[in-house]
């Protein structure tokens, strides 16, 4: 039996049955674009099973610490808990397919995964059951946000081929759309503890450069949808919501070139990852104490047509107006990669403190065991 859930669960029942008897559009979110943020940025790379490097994504944070990501085409998804041990998330019967979407406090993750011929979402609680998300009637379903009571937002396709936004309490569904005029599919991608929930949705403005339509975001709170834009961009993607309503995402500029933003009192603020080669910031998961998870990607210069993919973690500067530090795991391939049993003994508070013990000199590779897994780091603090 589920926990008792608290008062505010009863304002997220009564925001979503608001949802679906007064639909009403919202205005445009947020009027001015600012420069770079101030943050801590530690960079997270995991060996895949197989020891490769270079597909690590991290895609939510709780404000424990835990972070769920997966790695790029790869097989299952992981855990990191507070102190980095590390586990395998992946539904039973899936077939290489397994993707870990967000965490609350408890621990319970939601996320998809491709298993018995078809995509379904899935509530994974703190003990490892799972239990499958299945939009009746849908040709797939994936779960992509939880909340604290959780509670699951994400998205279903319909038999006539149409993604809808879904919200998802203890078994009970309940679809919605955008309810924007010219709005045509919709997609629920974060939700926080008030029941504010964010996600996108594809306008029929269809063009040769847009055969589906333009992308916009969505903030739906208190009744109300609003449209989340930012000023000058091509497409805009809300991904998560904290519960100081400050929202993370990407968008395109009006090159359609991708960037990272935080959405905060009105504002929004481009977020990216300073370090040497990144040719795009995608950030994923936002927290209650302003942590951002994500992935970043860098440029390869053995093989110009793939890039690499790196986990990132951004902590807030406290008070930092324009100076940036960051804090590297510079990942170097080890000549064998094991997976050792038992625990981690090693914690490693990246956010904040980088690698374990003395810093490093730059080149030097620092081995700390994970559960099952190994991680190279090396840190570097910009400015000095």
């Amino acid at each position: 039996m589920r926990k008792t859930k608290n008062p505010c669960c009863l304002c997220v029942a009564a925001t979503l049955a608001t949802l679906v008897l007064a639909l009403q559009p919202g205005i445009v979110m947020g009027d001015t674009l600012a420069t770079q943020a101030s943050y801590i940025f530690t960079s997270v790379d995991i060996p895949t099973s197989s020891g490769q490097f270079g597909f690590t994504a991290l895609d939510d944070i709780n404000d424990r610490g835990e972070i769920v990501g997966g790695f790029v085409a790869g097989p299952v998804g992981f855990l990191l808990d507070e102190k980095f041990n590390f586990t395998d998330i992946e539904c039973p019967g899936a077939i290489n397919s397994t993707a870990a979407k967000s965490i609350n406090k408890r621990g319970e993750i939601a996320g998809f995964c491709f298993a018995g011929g078809r995509l379904h979402g899935f509530f994974r609680d703190k003990k490892g059951t799972y239990t499958l998300l299945d939009f009746p009637r849908a040709t797939l379903t994936e779960a992509v946000g939880i909340n604290d009571d959780g509670q699951v937002v994400g998205d279903f396709r319909d038999s006539s081929g149409r993604f809808h936004g879904f919200f998802w309490d203890n078994g009970l569904f309940l679809p919605f759309d955008v309810p924007v005029p010219d709005a045509t599919d919709t997609a629920a991608n974060g939700i926080n503890n008030v029941g504010a929930i964010v996600g996108t949705y594809f306008d029929n403005n269809v063009s040769p450069e847009f055969p589906n339509g333009h992308l916009h975001g969505f903030l739906f709170d208190k009744g109300v949808f609003s449209t989340i834009d930012v000023p000058g961009a091509s497409a805009t993607l809300p991904m998560d919501i904290n519960d100081h309503g400050q929202i993370v995402g990407v968008y395109g500029d009006s090159d359609s070139v991708p960037h990272s933003f935080l959405l905060e009192d009105g504002s929004f603020t481009t977020v990216e990852v300073p370090f040497p080669g990144v040719v795009f910031t995608d950030l994923e998961g936002i927290n209650n104490r302003g942590q951002l998870v994500g992935r970043y990607l860098t440029t390869n210069p053995a093989d110009v047509n793939n890039i690499f993919n790196h986990g990132l973690i951004a902590t807030p500067l406290p008070g930092a107006v324009t100076a940036v530090s960051t804090a590297q795991l510079e990942v170097s391939p080890p000549t064998t990669v094991s997976r050792a049993p038992g625990n981690a003994t090693t914690a490693l508070r990246l956010a904040l403190d980088g690698c374990p013990g003395s810093v490093p000199q730059p080149g030097t590779v620092t081995p700390a065991k994970l559960a099952g897994r190994w991680i190279f780091c090396a840190q570097a603090i910009v400015p000095k």
